[in-house]
């Protein structure tokens, strides 16, 4: 059913339900109306701006066929798909902040493995 997938969506996301809600353009209420139930024909729209916002396959979003994302012809790990997801759904500034400590993580094990370590 729609309001489990949405669940598991939102979970794996690792987001509460309001940011979904806002991220996707929608009140709070009209999310918490399908999530519960009942409400079981949310509008093309809805399933249109979760695509768009979090690039979920429609087909998976409406039916539970497929993947739950589209485009993952990376061959990433279900773990590595979230890790995108959650990166994708951060404002400009905080993505930079994630960047900035990721390459100093990176930075760390190179030099750790140089020299022997880690």
């Amino acid at each position: 059913m729609l309001n489990e997938r949405l669940e598991k969506l939102i979970r794996y996301l690792g987001i509460k339900k309001m940011y979904f809600a806002e991220k996707i353009g929608f009140t709070p209420s009209y999310v918490s109306m399908i999530l519960s139930g009942k409400k079981r024909n949310p509008s093309a729209r809805f399933f249109d701006s979760i695509t768009r916002a979090f690039h979920v396959n429609i087909e998976w979003l409406r039916t539970g066929s497929g993947e739950m994302f589209s485009g993952t012809d990376l061959n990433l790990s279900d773990e590595d798909a979230a890790l995108i997801e959650k990166y994708r759904a951060l404002p400009p500034a905080d993505r930079k902040t994630v960047e900035t400590i990721v390459d100093a993580m990176l930075q760390r094990s190179t030099s750790e493995n140089k020299s022997g370590g880690g």
